[in-house]
Order: structure tokens, then C-alpha cells, then sequence
């Protein structure tokens, strides 16, 4: 192949690739933003009465031991 009719050829090439991505990149929609985090079924579901339920619990948790060893130990205390 000629060097002039390889260069005309690459030429053509080239402007019909060129022109196809144009017309793709007009025809390519750009994807959805991503939706927005929606937590109003999780904060409707807590009450403050549960909020309060859990953080008496929790310190019931923590607090009885203790409470229970001292108790124990006054109650022993006493037959001593």
C-alpha cells in the first residue's frame, strides 16, 4: 500500500472513530446520583422510654455486682 493512500485511509479512519465516540458520548446518559440515607423508619422505631430502659439496664449491669458483695459482706458482718 502507497504511504499517500495509507495516510488518506488512516485519515478516514480516524475521523469516522472520532465522530462515532462524539455521537456515544452525546447518547450516554451519566448514572443516577446516589440516594440520600433515609433513617426515619430507625429513629420512629425508638422511643425514649426504651432509651431509658436500656441505660437503667446497662447501669443495673454495672452497678449490682458491687452492690451485692456489699450487701453480702454487711449481711456476714453482722455473725461476726
Amino acid at each position: 500500500m502507497p504511504k499517500k493512500v495509507f495516510q488518506k485511509a488512516l485519515a478516514v479512519m480516524v475521523t469516522v472513530f472520532a465522530s462515532a465516540g462524539v455521537a456515544m458520548a452525546q447518547t450516554v446518559t451519566p448514572p443516577p446520583p446516589p440516594p440520600a440515607f433515609n433513617f426515619t423508619a430507625v429513629t420512629a422505631a425508638v422511643d425514649a422510654s426504651t432509651i431509658v430502659t436500656a441505660l437503667t439496664a446497662i447501669a443495673a449491669v454495672k452497678i449490682l455486682p458491687g452492690v451485692a458483695k456489699w450487701g453480702f459482706n454487711k449481711v456476714i458482718g453482722w455473725f461476726r
